[in-house]
């Protein structure tokens, strides 16, 4: 069956879309988070003189999710106004070829209520009510979308390697490393990827010796994501144990979370989208030294903590992603729960029984909290098993609020 993508005929001169009228509106500015999605030019094919190729169509399908604000269910793994790239990740590892990119044109739940108390029974009898041009905008963007994949593969380097190569050193990676894909100020970033991680030599050792090559691999290309969230999806075979074991630490080296790594039609283990986004710097105590902090705190309309990091620097720069639950009693008061997982997510023997090594991010300790009271922010770091010498009790920061910064 052809989605989508029959009957679109490729021009000589392909050129990068980009649709940013809808970022905005009235009812309010961008999403606070933006998605780009990485297409693995390994499983693209260059489409034909005369159109598209059968080839791509598993991969353009898969992109359509992203973008088709014509589809119910696209509210199910987009925001409103939320940013969308779709990338081909060069095949050479030469670099990231953009494809489109812009802010999909749909309404939240609140705005949407607000637009149908506004709306006149006139402007509906003759079409021009917001329902109407909001249909109307999305068919335009998922179109416009749409031709852009078929334009912009003209440019990108694709198909299979002649050989497999390790992943961090394929094409894919090195194409994520050579290009500076996002800016924070469009949105907290979500990776996307679409590749056949078979393709790749994985690890297929135990999961500490996994864990711990993935960690040396990343530190080896100095590979820096910014702090993002990582969806693999791969079409190939389910990918081992020791092989997602490798895979989860690799990209948090490189500073991302992964929280997906699924078949290509698995489901989306995103986190929520942040509603609210607060910058904090400050000091950490050890004994008698500080060392500055800097976190990223973000929660989502129920107050789950998302998409949030804190990070160090002392004999080196130290970081972590976190979880958990913020409860507030108003705005700017707020306790924070966590999960009680914190920094053991870099444990190379991950499980109940925690690791303290010295090398792992704030020693390995699994409590963090702390409270916000305005625009400052208390909190300790500590754990009932692993402990750093001298401070039993748990290392201590006090954090002030940052206006309108990006981390």
């Amino acid at each position: 069956m052809c989605i989508l993508f029959c009957g679109i005929s490729s021009p000589a001169a392909a050129q990068v879309k980009t649709v940013d009228e809808f970022c905005t509106s009235d009812g309010g500015g961008p999403a606070l988070r933006q998605t780009f999605v990485v297409i693995d030019g390994s499983v693209v094919s260059d489409d034909l003189p005369n159109g598209p190729s059968p080839d791509n169509t598993a991969w353009r399908r898969f992109a359509a999710q992203f973008f088709d604000a014509r589809n119910p269910a696209v509210d199910q793994v987009m925001a409103p106004r939320e940013r969308v790239t779709i990338a081909v990740a060069n095949s050479d590892g030469s670099g990231l070829t953009p494809l489109f990119t812009g802010c999909l044109p749909l309404v939240g739940k609140e705005e949407a209520s607000k637009l149908e108390k506004e709306t006149t029974s006139m402007q509906r009898f003759f079409g021009s009510d917001w329902r109407s041009s909001i249909t109307k905008a999305a068919e335009e963007f998922s179109r416009s979308a749409t031709i852009s994949l078929v334009q912009g593969l003209k440019k990108a380097v694709v198909g299979a390697p002649k050989a497999r190569s390790e992943f961090a050193h394929g094409g894919l990676v090195q194409s994520l490393n050579r290009t500076k894909a996002y800016s924070l100020s469009d949105g907290l970033p979500r990776l996307i990827i679409y590749s056949d991680l078979a393709a790749y030599e994985l690890p297929v050792a135990d999961t500490a010796t996994s864990r711990a090559k993935g960690r040396t691999d990343a530190e080896s290309i100095a590979i820096d994501l910014q702090r993002i969230e990582v969806d693999l999806f791969t079409t190939g075979k389910a990918t081992s144990e020791q092989a997602t074991e490798y895979l989860k630490s690799f990209f948090l080296t490189a500073k991302g979370k992964v929280e997906t790594i699924a078949g290509e039609g698995g489901i989306l283990g995103s986190s929520g989208t942040p509603v609210k986004i607060t910058v904090y710097q400050g000091a950490i105590s050890y004994g008698t030294d500080q060392y500055p902090v800097r976190m990223r705190l973000a929660r989502d309309q129920n107050g789950s903590v998302t998409m949030s990091w804190i990070e160090e620097q002392s004999d080196r720069l130290r970081f972590s992603p976190f979880t958990g639950i913020l409860n507030c009693t108003d705005e700017d008061e707020c306790n924070f729960v966590g999960d009680r997982v914190f920094a053991q997510i870099w444990s190379d023997r991950p499980g109940p029984t925690p690791t303290c090594e010295a090398w792992m991010p704030f020693g390995g300790l699994r409590d963090l909290s702390f409270s916000t009271d305005g625009d400052r922010l208390e909190g300790k770091i500590s754990d009932a098993i692993c402990v750093i010498n001298g401070q039993e009790d748990g290392v201590s920061f006090q954090l002030q609020r940052v206006p309108n910064a990006a981390f």
